[in-house]
């Protein structure tokens, strides 16, 4: 007779998921694993990016009723996250999640877990899904992916603004540039770009800072994966990071928004035809001029993707 689970789901606070996954097990729970939000369309608010991640933890049905459970949650300050539980059989969860995340190519480069077999002469860049958002699954990160691997040709400086798991900055460095800056406002989200750049083989190419502690630079490229609203507030700190002549990527929003992103970056960039993919867009053009008002720092307007 196969074994029964109790699965909670929820969609939780991003700078939660610690607190919440330590909670969860002292509670009982055999698995907790954190999964990038399925629907990112619905949030748009200021100063927000990928706020919320879905939490799924196991129970063991045989030692948690579902009345037990049902009355441990209602003592929890967790009703806003809409906790919810469901009956599973037991299954093959090793080869459900590996079947979950299988590789990706992006024209040379592969983005692929630690556990998918590839020709040992292909480029492949090992992430494993994590705590930090960005597995090269979103429609918004491939496209990012893809104009990169179009981009760079070798030698280049590149800034991954709103870095999340540093896939971005990563695949640049293995593309062939010379050196990345992760900048994010989630420590753990720098915590786990360092370890992905480490077994990646280029964590002595990549620097990362908070916002807040980014020294001024220019770089020739800058890539940020962000919402409309926050890619509009930080209009003026992404020129300000732009040398004169330097190509600006804006991904995260979707097509009816590019009037909106484009109309607070008119004064400073020239942009080159929107390209789209499920839903969404990514803006891409060059520096004009560097007249446009602009800011070597900002306030934390970005988490991790």
């Amino acid at each position: 007779m196969s074994a029964a689970w109790w699965q909670l789901v929820m969609d939780i606070p991003e700078p939660e998921v610690a607190e919440i996954e330590s909670e969860l097990l002292e509670a009982g729970a055999v698995a907790v694993s954190f999964l990038e939000p399925e629907d990112a369309t619905a949030v748009f608010a200021a100063g927000q990016y990928w706020p919320n991640t879905r939490c799924e933890a196991l129970f063991d049905a045989a030692v948690y009723p579902r009345e037990a459970l049902e009355m441990w949650l209602a003592r929890c300050p967790w009703t806003d996250f809409h906790p919810r539980l469901e009956m599973v059989v037991d299954r093959d969860w090793v080869g459900l999640t590996q079947a979950a995340f299988p590789a990706r190519r992006f024209g040379r480069l592969w983005i692929a877990p630690s556990w998918t077999e590839l020709p040992a002469q292909d480029l492949v860049l090992r992430l494993d899904p994590g705590q930090a958002f960005g597995t090269g699954a979103h429609a918004t990160t491939a496209l990012c992916l893809q104009f990169l691997e179009a981009q760079v040709k070798g030698g280049e400086t590149l800034m991954d603004y709103g870095c999340g798991s540093g896939i971005l900055a990563i695949a640049a460095l293995l593309l062939g540039a010379h050196r990345a800056i992760g900048v994010d406002n989630d420590p753990l989200a720098l915590q786990v770009t360092g370890e992905n750049a480490e077994k990646n083989g280029v964590a002595h190419r990549l620097q990362r800072y908070l916002p807040e502690q980014v020294p001024p630079m220019q770089v020739p490229l800058l890539v940020a994966n962000i919402l409309a609203n926050p890619l509009v507030e930080l209009a003026p700190t992404l020129v300000g990071y732009l040398a004169p002549g330097a190509t600006l990527v804006l991904s995260g929003l979707l097509p009816e928004q590019e009037p909106f992103v484009r109309a607070a970056y008119a004064d400073a960039i020239e942009f080159a035809e929107p390209i789209r993919a499920d839903g969404w867009s990514l803006l891409s053009g060059r520096r004009k001029s560097p007249e446009y008002p602009s800011e070597s720092r900002h306030g934390s307007h970005l988490s991790a993707l």
